[in-house]
């Protein structure tokens, strides 16, 4: 079927059976893009599609994807008053019925910037929206907390508590969303981030723990739309604005925007650190190696006799130690970290104290946010 062809059947305004119409801003009354009848777009958008399809001949297409319609048609109403819509907007001849139909739509330029201008604002006001109700409610996803308060709270508690990894919180819009999103895929027992699939809750809980897949997959498209940067730039997501910076910007410039949004989604090995300096490794076997060698601490054979929890407890203690600067063995206090790792040579304590000193309930908890080491215990071997 050509154009010429094209009826009524498969050209006219669009009627939802299911629609948001809790994004569509312009709730008041808002008149036609062409005469005085004013229609209420929460609950009469169809009739108002119907209306400029039927009197006009205008068809908006895509409608439901407009943020802030009541703008968007004031935009065009106003711009109809110097200029009729035959020398604006596009049109299709139905020759059948003899009659001229103006589409609007983003392959006109005007309404492409328009639309991308509604669209950006709309998600500006649900962020600033997000960041100031503090009424929100949802179970934690991973323990039996039911958080009440801000979203930005709750995602702070994700990370802190559960170490899941979304990038910077102040990048995010429709967190409501985007935590429902999560929900749903750990519910059909599936990785967010590898995206596999596995048997059982327990199974799935602990491969994204060792993996260090508590954070979402940069690769997929459907979680664009929760990071700001997305709606920044017309036709412009994360990956082509970090090409563009790979490209043009100096080594200086790209360190410099290491923290702006787009960086959240880079995909980095995870750094472990040492329990006594500041050497790291992407691999936890290197690293036990370097502790052996440089540090005289075999961490294998000194945490063979501890379960899983208790080694959790050490790490947390001995980085606890370091950063009061204390001795882990003998709990001596200095005044350096120089002077500790001295001692420490020196006395050769670079081995645990007993069971009863680090077995403690405070110990559960991280001394440290994201420390990789916590999550890879169980993958050192001999």
């Amino acid at each position: 079927m050509d154009s010429a062809e094209i009826s009524t059947r498969t050209f006219g305004p669009l009627v939802f059976k299911e629609c948001d119409y809790g994004e569509i801003e312009g709730f008041t009354e808002t008149k036609c893009l062409l005469c005085e009848d004013t229609f209420n777009l929460k609950i009469s958008l169809p009739l108002f599609l119907s209306h400029i399809f039927d009197v006009h001949n205008v068809v908006i297409e895509d409608v439901q994807n407009i943020k802030n319609l009541h703008e968007y048609v004031l935009y065009w109403r106003n711009k109809f008053k110097f200029s009729p819509p035959e020398q604006i907007i596009p049109s299709i001849n139905i020759q059948r019925e003899d009659k001229k139909y103006f589409v609007m739509s983003n392959l006109l330029k005007e309404d492409k910037i328009l639309r991308h201008k509604l669209c950006l604002e709309y998600a500006l006001k649900v962020q600033e929206f997000e960041r100031n109700d503090d009424s929100y409610i949802k179970p934690c996803l991973f323990c039996k907390l039911v958080f009440e308060g801000t979203r930005l709270k709750y995602l702070e508690h994700l990370s802190n508590e559960h170490n899941l990894q979304l990038g910077n919180s102040q990048n995010l819009v429709f967190i409501e969303e985007l935590v429902n999103k999560i929900e749903k895929t750990i519910s059909n027992l599936q990785c967010i981030f590898c995206e596999k699939s596995f048997p059982e809750r327990n199974v799935l809980k602990e491969h994204m723990r060792k993996k260090l897949h508590k954070r979402i997959n940069p690769q997929n498209a459907a979680y664009d739309k929760f990071y700001i940067v997305n709606y920044l730039e017309e036709g412009k997501n994360w990956q082509k604005i970090q090409n563009e910076t790979d490209t043009y910007a100096t080594p200086t410039d790209y360190e410099s925007n290491a923290d702006e949004e787009y960086s959240d989604w880079n995909e980095e090995e995870n750094q472990i650190t040492c329990l006594f300096c500041e050497r790291k490794e992407t691999l936890i076997n290197p690293l036990c190696l370097h502790m052996d060698g440089d540090h005289d601490f075999d961490f294998f054979e000194q945490t063979e006799h501890l379960d899983f929890y208790q080694k959790i407890k050490l790490i947390n203690f001995i980085r606890r130690q370091f950063h009061d600067m204390k001795c882990l063995y003998c709990d001596a206090s200095f005044e350096s970290t120089n002077h500790l790792k001295n001692h420490l040579a020196e006395k050769s304590h670079y081995k645990i104290p007993e069971l009863k000193v680090f077995d403690q309930p405070e110990f559960y908890f991280p001394t440290y946010e994201n420390d990789a080491l916590l999550y890879l215990i169980d993958d050192v071997e001999d």
